[in-house]
């Protein structure tokens, strides 16, 4: 602290900051100062910031005027938007709430500096117009109601201290203030006229030494800065240091993750959390962000009787509602299953219908939570019927939230602890509401609480700590003993204008309105640069030479500071020296347990299908249950679009079940058919998926369906008699030892007792290439004919695409289907000697398969790589990528394994 801005408050000077921080910074500082100085007492400090004293001059003044009141941020925002609601471009916001956030702020700089709209309104753009119809508005309702709000209030206590005195110190030190605003000054020269003394002070250069080093990237700067405060630390556990971070809401987790592991590695230890940082990040989140916070907001919205998939998957994952600790596993299971349904959004009848279990014994039941539920609702019902004050809305959300075991049975920790107390301010804080609204209802209450936590930022609070992480406004004349700066690459330093979008810039750029434009920013990324040289004995700033695939440049203002050769870690992580002092035996394990023959393995035809892409696919799959979780499918997704089609076909030739019966029909009847088969098809989705088959969306896919099993049967006309001999029909199959069940879509039996075997399938690529080789890419096929009796005659896909409805497949002889050639013309037959040969060959690759299963070869060996990995969900539990960079993956692999 410079000596005489400290003796002029030890003589009763009041100090007035640009921010809270630097006030807090600089008392603190004060107080240091008079210890070392041995005085066991000394008169408090007066240093506040600049909005602090706003409202304390409003309280001292006697509110300006009787009857006036000062309107909170929250009351503001909520006014804001409802004058932009209410105004003729709503319909075409998409977002009312942050639209009346960015008017608010215009409102703001057109006080602070003094920007006239009236005299060019002609010449305003469209949103400037909007913008100014709303202010109007504004301003005619705080005239009508008597409130002030905080973009007027400098200026009314200006006036008011021309005829009111103001209590106070005679003097005031303006510190650290850079530019005043025309409103500030205003303000100020009030004060001198008033009779006090007011002065301008900056801090006090200090002749450091200042280096510039380049990293390689963002990564490898903010390592190397960690490790460098971890070795000032080390040398001067006192030393004041600073973090600047530009970018600093972007960069937030990658710098805490890696502050972490350089200045408070045993942090990556279980149950080491309870403890502070030794780093604070000035930059707090949202409220709304904190998990304590965000379940209470997804309780409330529940409340509303749904919410959306993933949303409920986090509420029954939270540790914050009733029985979550006991009931762990179960909800998690439970989450799995809801998944699997795939609807986009779950009820509350629906989920305590899904806690309440099939019976006792099913693993995913949850009975303390369904319980909880049927209590609930009930609740969850009155309140979402009811309108009252925003004051009386506080009370219900608590209530709410207590009826479901909100916060939780477990202990809450010190930063658990404070964000309850802040939640509850916030719930509290609706009452502020009471002034613009008498009665709302449930969605409106929830929408203002949710704006509340949104727009309020936080932090838990700390022990002080040694590093403070900052950003480029908080660090405003705060004096270090170390000061690092980082990522000052020409893009980001000066920074880009941010220019406000609704006033015209021609009249912020000659206001001076901060950031407006690359000249304003230009200067003052300049004194910046020049402060930060003389905020600290150390000063190193920094930036990265590459962003990914990008290379970047030193900012400009980088020039004339010494450069620095970059330095590596003082130390190596805490996990790195873990895993430094490990102790491995290598052992190279690519074989589950075998299993005994006769075994039977879930999964029918994908077993042989998973074994033949990748023997360690097959063995998660079928042997450990591994699978992703499903997510929410907006609408129905080639799986359920395909099950329609199939469903539809099985009950079209359940009726017509035969060649003859086709071609006996006419048009007339065969449509009817259609109609009624696909109307069945369509009213059984509609039971599964309620949410998506709407009335509109069913005869949409009653249009489609209906399309493709009409082309089909001008396909089917055209092949020999057949008759329908089994549909969607079950059927075991024994491989080699390996019991599986299938399902085959369809065999029809010829005139001559022959068997065609067809499969549906509507996807858009389909070839019976699939079908050959040692591991074919399609085995199910194969599979079923093997499965059979004698040799058919034919196997076919059935291709019912909007591009194609055709039979894709391989025939004995020709002229079996439409379009298919006899196998012994086709490209297929290249390799075998005949129809039987190619019979027996898939019998031989089958068994083959089979008895790798058996065998339990399990190796990470993809057939394809990577397109072979591209769509499978098991890539973090074999970790195919990592084995490849060691080399093969498995006994006799390759590099391409």
């Amino acid at each position: 602290m410079r000596a005489d801005l400290a003796r002029r408050i030890e003589n009763g000077c009041m100090v007035l900051t640009p921010n809270r921080r630097l006030a807090a910074h600089l008392e603190r500082e004060f107080n240091l100062a008079q210890i070392a100085a041995r005085r066991a007492v000394w008169p408090s400090a007066e240093i506040v910031s600049y909005s602090t004293w706003l409202e304390r001059a409003y309280a001292g003044l006697g509110r300006l005027d009787a009857g006036e009141s000062l309107l909170s941020e929250a009351q503001e925002l909520a006014l804001w938007e409802r004058v932009v609601c209410a105004s003729p471009q709503a319909e075409a916001l998409l977002s009312p709430a942050a639209v009346a956030r960015a008017a608010r702020e215009a409102w703001r700089i057109q006080h602070a500096f003094r920007i006239d709209l009236v005299r060019c309104a002609p010449a305003l753009d469209e949103d400037a117009t909007a913008y100014t119809a709303w202010a109007a508005r504004f301003r005619q309702i705080c005239r009508e109601r008597r409130w002030l709000d905080a973009a007027a209030l400098p200026d009314a206590i200006a006036a008011a201290l021309a005829s009111k005195p103001l209590a106070g110190p005679g003097e005031i030190v303006l510190y650290a203030f850079g530019e005043l605003s025309p409103q500030q000054r205003a303000v100020f020269d009030a004060l001198r006229r008033s009779g006090r003394r007011v002065s301008e002070l900056e801090p006090e250069a200090r002749a450091g030494r200042a280096a510039c080093t380049a990293y390689a990237d963002a990564e490898t700067e903010l390592t190397a800065v960690a490790s460098a405060v971890r070795e000032t630390l080390d040398a001067d556990p006192a030393a004041r240091v600073g973090v600047i971070v530009p970018d600093l809401a972007r960069r937030r987790a990658d710098l805490v993750r890696i502050f972490d592991d350089v200045l408070d590695p045993a942090r990556v230890v279980s149950g080491s959390r309870g403890y502070a940082r030794p780093f604070n990040v000035s930059l707090g989140q949202p409220l709304a962000d904190y998990p304590l916070v965000h379940c209470a907001l997804l309780v409330l919205a529940f409340a509303r009787n749904d919410l959306p998939l993933g949303d409920t998957g986090s509420l029954l994952r939270s540790p914050f509602i009733a029985a979550a600790e006991q009931e762990l596993v179960r909800r998690a299971l439970l989450d799995a299953v809801l998944r699997e349904r795939g609807q986009a959004s779950v009820t509350l009848g629906a989920l305590r219908a899904a806690a309440r279990g099939r019976n006792a014994s099913d693993p995913c039941a949850s009975p303390l939570l369904a319980g909880r539920l049927e209590q609930w609702t009930p609740l969850a019902r009155s309140a979402t019927r009811l309108r009252q004050p925003p004051s009386a809305w506080s009370a219900t959300f608590l209530q709410l939230l207590s009826a479901l075991g909100w916060p939780g049975e477990r202990a809450l920790d010190s930063a658990e602890y404070q964000t309850l107390e802040k939640w509850r301010d916030a719930v509290a804080g609706l009452s502020q509401l009471d002034l613009l609204t008498s009665r709302i209802g449930y969605d409106e209450a929830l929408a203002a609480l949710k704006r509340l936590a949104a727009d309020t930022p936080y932090q838990p609070e700390s022990p002080e700590v040694p590093v403070q992480v900052l950003g480029v406004l908080e660090a405003t004349g705060l004096e270090f003993d170390a000061l690092f700066v980082t990522g000052l690459t020409d893009e980001a330093w000066p920074e880009p204008p941010r220019p406000d979008p609704f006033l015209p810039l021609a009249l912020q750029r000659a206001a001076g309105v901060p950031h407006a434009s690359a000249e304003w920013n230009l200067a003052f990324a300049r004194r910046t640069t020049a402060a930060w040289l003389g905020a600290a004995a150390i000063v190193r700033l920094s930036h990265p030479l590459r962003d990914g695939d990008r290379e970047l440049s030193a900012s400009c203002l980088l020039r004339g500071v010494a450069e620095d050769e970059p330095t590596g870690r003082a130390a190596p992580f805490f996990r790195e020296t873990i895993f430094a002092a490990r102790a491995v035996e290598t052992l190279a394990d690519f074989t589950a347990p075998a299993l005994p023959p006769g075994v039977e393995a879930r999964g029918g035809a994908d077993l042989f299908k998973n074994q033949a892409a990748c023997p360690f696919r097959a063995f998660a799959i079928h042997r450990l249950g591994a699978a992703a979780l499903e997510a929410a499918r907006v609408g129905l997704d080639a799986r359920d679009r395909g099950g329609l089609v199939h469903l539809a076909a099985f009950d079209l030739w359940r009726e017509l079940k035969s060649h003859a019966c086709l071609l006996a029909a006419d048009d007339a009847e065969l449509a009817a058919a259609v109609d009624r088969a696909v109307a069945r098809a369509v009213e059984s989705a509609k039971k599964k998926r309620p949410d998506v088959m709407t009335d509109a969306f069913a005869a949409l896919e009653r249009e489609r369906v209906s399309g493709l099993l009409l082309r089909l049967l001008a396909l089917e006309k055209r092949r020999a008699p057949f008759e329908v001999l089994a549909r969607e029909a079950p059927r075991p199959v024994s491989v080699a030892g390996v019991k599986v069940s299938t399902r085959l879509d369809r065999i029809d039996r010829l005139g001559d007792g022959a068997h065609v075997i067809l499969d549906y399938k509507t996807g858009r690529d389909i070839d019976v290439a699939q079908w050959l080789g040692e591991r074919p890419d399609e085995p199910q096929l194969p599979l079923y004919t093997a499965s059979g009796r004698g040799d058919p005659a034919a196997v076919a896909f059935v291709q019912l695409h909007a591009q194609g409805v055709r039979f894709e497949g391989l025939s004995r002889a020709a002229s079996v289907l439409p379009d298919v050639r006899a196998f012994a013309g086709s490209r297929a037959a290249d390799g075998y000697a005949g129809w039987s040969e190619l019979l027996v060959s898939w019998r031989t690759v089958l068994e083959n398969l089979a008895r790798e299963f058996l065998a339990g070869r399990a190796e990470v060996a993809p057939k394809d790589y990577p397109a072979t990995c591209r769509h499978c969900d098991l890539g973090m539990l074999c970790r195919v990528q990592e084995l490849r960079e060691r080399g093969p993956v498995a006994p006799g692999g390759n590099g391409d394994e």
